[in-house]
């Protein structure tokens, strides 16, 4: 939430800021600034609303200079207009700021009581302000102590009017990559906006502060000893940042689906077994594990519902799905016999993250399921399971959630076959079946066409279910998070058993419900669930297998998929869902790639 973009070197700064922006404007869009230093004075431009907003400000500014910061903005302290939006400035600084101040009202009182005047309703105008408080001419002795008062997380990109040759930044608890280039370097919340530039980034780790010129890097340690840090080279290609010949990202990523699950699956697969290189955990650990929380928020949480109910199956161990930011302030029993699996996509997701941390202090094993291997998840887990869905721009996520769902199966089967639950003839099957995958998603892009046609017949319904037993309320709930996201269109997502316990109230003649089976075993009774909506005017809209159409006619829509086994089924059953909801934001016109109010990585509590 929020993303922050800083550049040093030979070329005007205020280009290859704005494109930074626009790569990053996926972690917020209320409204962003640019502040570039020229000649020992700051200018700034700031805009509401999305980057092109800004793009048009720049166009009739003339900002000249080597060195700037910028910022787009997902506003959490003040509105989102551009008095908010970042850079925030004092005499001397410029700063931009991704995290968040939780004591800024204190320290803001404090400020004022000593005469110092506020523009902004923002936690982050704090920051400048005690910068310039505690600046005598050292700019790194001034960020020591203005750091030491901060509570919460940051990552802030800094600039000096005295020190037309560098820059700063300094993190806590949110992501901060500096980008090495050549006479160049950087600074940015991720690594898609370096990846137009550079393939070498340092990745900043907690409490670390930097000074940057355009030809060399001093990292700090947080007591500001000098500290060597290891150059890493980014694997992404610039083009996972680009939307190709596809008019958004996440159509494109979408149909980049079949690819990365075949990565994904590949990487933690071998000759028919589930593999996990390196794992610290042994056979006698799997064993006497007692039960298995897996913890996520939004699309992650479903994955994780999706697998609970496997990890029983098959695996024969209680399982709990839990949301992150739910989990940690419940009394929840952890001990040395809980396993706790963290999935995020960014491994930044602040709720995670402190489960995280929660779940290790009580002793429990943890596994993180993320697609950042430098992420502060991954490096705090005891054990890190690096899904390869590349660069995901969009908000929704589609790719990342398919390479997710696909490992964690695979680890389900590792942990079952560790504890002797299920046999070496199920796991092969389930392996060798799981490498069909990407070849059977590949068919369900092939029903695009039909997939519009439905989208046009529903884009202008304004409410809707999902319904769904066992593994197909996980898909539920994924597919009623989907639409909304995107489209706005009011839906849940709900165990098709319990509608009649109350919300069934809620149908009436032509409300749009979705059955959702995957399998021969729920086909009975959710069929039976769907008839009973059917009966009060509803129109049903069925997701299904190919083999289980035909018990279908009954329903105005059947969308089949290609058959796999029951353990598998989610992976497939879900593209169509993805697709459907793409088409129907499409139909009705709407900013697909950045929905209102939504960030891509939620570094907040």
């Amino acid at each position: 939430m929020c993303g922050i973009i800083g550049y040093i070197g030979k070329s005007e700064a205020t280009g290859i800021l704005l494109q930074g922006l626009k790569n990053l404007e996926y972690r917020g869009y209320d409204s962003g600034g640019i502040a570039v230093l020229n000649r020992n004075k700051l200018q700034v431009v700031k805009a509401k609303g999305e980057i092109k907003c800004l793009e048009e400000k720049l166009g009739k500014s003339n900002l000249k200079g080597s060195l700037g910061i910028g910022h787009t903005r997902w506003a959490t302290h003040g509105k989102a207009n551009e008095i908010n939006a970042h850079p925030h400035c004092s005499k001397h600084f410029a700063v931009v700021h991704n995290g968040i101040i939780e004591n800024y009202k204190e320290i803001k009182e404090s400020l004022a009581m000593s005469g110092i005047t506020f523009e902004s309703e923002t936690d982050t105008e704090v920051i400048p302000k005690l910068l310039e408080l505690n600046y005598s001419g050292d700019v790194l002795q001034a960020i020591r102590k203005t750091v030491k008062l901060l509570e919460g997380s940051y990552a802030l990109g800094i600039i000096c009017t005295d020190h037309m040759e560098s820059f700063y930044c300094t993190k806590k608890g949110s992501p901060l990559i500096i980008g090495i280039g050549e006479d160049e370097n950087f600074i940015a919340s991720d690594i898609n906006p370096l990846l137009h530039y550079t393939n070498n980034a340092v990745y900043m780790e907690d409490g670390e502060t930097a000074e940057i010129t355009a030809n060399h890097v001093a990292v700090f340690d947080s007591s500001f000893a000098e500290i060597k840090k290891e150059i890493k080279t980014i694997q992404l290609h610039k083009s996972a940042a680009d939307k190709g010949d596809f008019e958004h990202f996440m159509l494109k990523e979408i149909y980049e689906e079949p690819a990365v699950v075949k990565a994904s699956l590949h990487s933690v697969t071998d000759d028919g077994d589930a593999v996990f290189t390196d794992m610290p955990f042994g056979e006698a650990d799997f064993k006497n594990l007692s039960r298995i929380y897996i913890v996520g928020c939004g699309s992650a949480y479903h994955v994780g519902l999706i697998a609970k109910y496997n990890f029983e199956k098959v695996a024969k161990i209680p399982a709990f799905a839990e949301y992150a930011g739910e989990f940690r302030y419940a009394d929840t029993v952890i001990d040395e016999s809980c396993l706790v699996i963290i999935i995020s996509q960014s491994g930044e997701t602040a709720d995670s993250l402190a489960a995280l941390k929660q779940a290790k202090e009580m002793g429990a094993k943890t596994i993180s399921i993320v697609n950042v291997p430098e992420s502060s998840i991954a490096k705090m887990s005891h054990y890190n399971i690096l899904t390869l869905a590349g660069a995901e721009v969009a908000v929704a996520t589609t790719k990342a959630f398919s390479c997710q769902l696909c490992v964690l199966n695979m680890l389900c089967l590792y942990i079952a076959r560790q504890r002797n639950a299920c046999t070496e003839v199920f796991s092969e099957i389930a392996v060798n079946m799981s490498r069909l995958l990407p070849k059977k998603i590949e068919r369900v892009l092939l029903k695009a066409d039909e997939l519009k046609t439905l989208a046009k017949k529903i884009k202008d319904i304004d409410r809707c279910f999902f319904l769904g037993r066992n593994v197909d309320f996980g898909v539920s709930l994924e597919g009623a998070l989907k639409l909304k996201e995107i489209s706005y269109i009011d839906c849940v997502g709900y165990p098709a058993s319990e509608l009649k316990h109350g919300t069934i109230s809620l149908i009436e003649k032509d409300t749009v419900c979705f059955g959702l089976i995957s399998s021969n075993d729920l086909l009975s009774k959710t069929v039976s669930n769907l008839t009973e909506v059917t009966a009060r005017g509803a129109r049903v809209i069925v997701f299904a297998p190919e083999s289980l159409a035909e018990n279908l006619g009954q329903f105005e829509t059947v969308i089949t998929y290609p058959d796999s086994i029951p353990f598998l089924t989610p992976s497939i059953e879900v593209i169509p869902l993805q697709l459907l909801a793409y088409y129907v934001a499409y139909e009705r016109g709407l900013p697909i790639d950045k929905p209102r109010n939504l960030a891509k990585s939620v570094t907040v509590e």
